[in-house]
């Protein structure tokens, strides 16, 4: 990945640059000209079934939620009002939560409801599809007894592998409670970030490379700007951490099993691990700008030492130059046969 390179970005940008890491932006999507997509999975550990509707009046006629098995909605799309409203209506959700859902510039966040759990993140990932492009999104998740949704601002489904697994009968998820396939969706989204940060560590050694070769501006340039991304990144990451503490303690609404404790400690690590990255690219950054004030000043000094040395060379010529341009009548030097060519040897 080069330095310096831009790259056009469409749709809403939270500004957040990536400027030198990557040198590209991060690209907050939310097209309302998307049709939003409404997706149920149930399953337990003997059945799946799985259910695309095209309209939420589709959805909202199909009979409640079946007995013993847990249900999975995933919206993609939070521009449709009417989505929401629907959704929140049958589920209870309150008004504000719906608020929080349909507002993307919403903090990383965990209520405790009454029968329920409510938490809004950060989903950010590199784009395979639009080449150079790290995507930030928000991610809403309601967790209600045996049902979970999910509410994503774009149709970008970057839980595939977790819908196989379900689909395939795969892994613990068919045979554990709601509060596994919340787990596992939100170590998904620790796994983004750890990528982001191995493309952010490429970054940085390109960075520690162009010092190493040439002294320019733009790199100075792109330090600030890579050392700005990470402070941003940081701020979406560190709450992340707060969240799952929080859930390992939550005993108030009994959705989080005991068994899931040990999963979230795992992802806990995974986001403390993420947090001593950004840490550790933030001092070396750090040491870069006072690495790269060293060399300049150096640069600086090897100039005034010619600059010096030059000078030293030129004040006598330039008194012995301005002794004899006086225009004095009487400089008997003047006279002399071979005054000229004595000066001269003397210069």
């Amino acid at each position: 990945m080069l330095i310096g390179r831009r790259t056009t970005i469409r749709g809403r940008v939270t500004q957040f640059g990536f400027g030198a890491f990557l040198s590209q932006k991060f690209l907050h999507l939310s097209d309302p000209t998307e049709p939003v997509h409404l997706n149920v999975i149930k399953y337990d550990e003997n059945l799946c079934t799985e259910i695309k509707y095209k309209t939420i009046e589709e959805f909202l006629q199909t009979p409640s939620e079946t007995v013993n098995s847990m249900t999975w909605i995933d919206i993609d799309g939070i521009h449709d009002p009417d989505v929401i409203s629907g959704i929140g209506e049958r589920y209870d959700i309150h008004s504000l939560v719906q608020t929080d859902i349909t507002t993307t510039e919403q903090r990383t966040k965990l209520d405790v409801l009454d029968d329920a759990l409510f938490l809004v993140c950060k989903l950010i990932y590199h784009d395979m599809d639009c080449t150079g492009q790290i995507i930030i999104q928000q991610m809403s998740f309601y967790l209600k007894h045996d049902i979970l949704i999910t509410f994503q601002e774009t149709s970008k489904d970057l839980f595939d592998s977790i819908k196989n697994r379900i689909r395939q009968g795969k892994g613990r998820i068919r045979k554990s409670k709601i509060d596994y396939l919340f787990y596992s969706l939100l170590d998904v989204i620790g796994d983004h970030y750890m990528d982001v940060l191995h493309m952010m560590d490429t970054s940085v050694a390109s960075i520690d490379n162009q010092l190493m070769k040439t002294l320019k501006r733009d790199t100075l340039e792109s330090i600030y700007d890579l050392k700005r991304d990470i402070l941003s990144l940081r701020s979406i990451i560190s709450p992340f951490k707060e969240i799952i503490i929080k859930l390992q303690k939550e005993e108030e609404t009994q959705i989080m099993q005991e068994s899931t404790n040990i999963y979230l400690k795992d992802l806990f690590d995974h986001i403390v691990q993420a947090n001593d990255s950004i840490d550790t690219y933030r001092e070396m950054l750090s040491s870069f700008i006072d690495f790269y004030m060293i060399l300049n000043s150096n640069h600086m000094n090897e100039i005034v030492k010619t600059l010096t040395i030059v000078t030293s060379i030129f004040i006598p010529l330039t008194f012995i130059v301005g002794v004899y341009g006086m225009n004095f009548e009487n400089m008997p030097e003047l006279r002399y046969k071979n005054g000229y060519f004595i000066v001269l040897g003397c210069m």
